[in-house]
């Protein structure tokens, strides 16, 4: 072999060692701001999949969540779109959040559960609720919803820490006391935990 041809090995060799520090480096960053931060639980994203219960009817893509009722019951009815699901962490009570201006909570440990949606009554009156219960069916809590006449409203919510470690489901329901047609579409429903180091796990299951 020449020592041209030497050379040439040499620099080749120089340069995929280079080439292979950059990834090692580039690839070590990018898990470590993995691990370090978490992403916000979008509940309408592609992993999340609605069922309806009663006179519901679920409309469901990537960037709403529609949920139409048309009853003839005369008594109280609860019709409904829920999400079973859990969401973990090692250590619940002591999470650092920093919720949203505006949004106050006596539970330092509230989770930030930011809404977006839009409810109308077409014919006879409902009441439109965000709620969360475990698989007992015990309620941890529950948000009122305005009925904005189809328009578009937001509002954030603080969520229980007592909704962590155990399966849930996550529902929004539309309570009628009469026939009728009601809708509520959300645009949005994120719960806003990217300010928590500790990680968390959320899987989507049928409990």
């Amino acid at each position: 072999m020449t020592i041209c041809a030497k050379k040439q090995i040499f620099i080749l060799m120089i340069s995929v060692s280079i080439i292979l520090s950059f990834i090692i480096i580039t690839f070590t960053g990018q898990w470590s701001r993995a691990l370090a931060q978490n992403a916000d639980i979008n509940l309408l994203g592609q992993n999340s999949t609605w069922r309806p219960f009663s006179a519901a009817i679920v409309i469901q893509n990537d960037t709403s969540l529609e949920i139409l009722v048309a009853t003839n019951h005369t008594d109280k009815s609860f019709h409904r779109a829920y999400l079973p699901m859990r969401i973990s962490s090692s250590n619940p009570t002591s999470f650092p959040f920093t919720l949203p201006t505006g949004i106050s909570s006596s539970n330092a440990t509230s989770i930030p559960f930011a809404l977006e949606y839009a409810s109308k009554s077409n014919l006879g009156n409902a009441t439109f609720q965000a709620q969360v219960r475990d698989n007992s069916t015990k309620v941890l809590w529950t948000g009122y919803l305005n009925n904005t006449d189809g328009q578009l409203f937001n509002k954030t919510f603080t969520l229980p820490n007592s909704i962590l470690n155990r399966p849930v489901e996550f529902r929004f329901n539309v309570v009628t006391n009469g026939t009728g047609e009601h809708a509520l579409e959300v645009k949005k429903a994120v719960m806003l935990l990217s300010n928590v180091t500790q990680p968390i796990k959320v899987e989507y299951s049928k409990f």
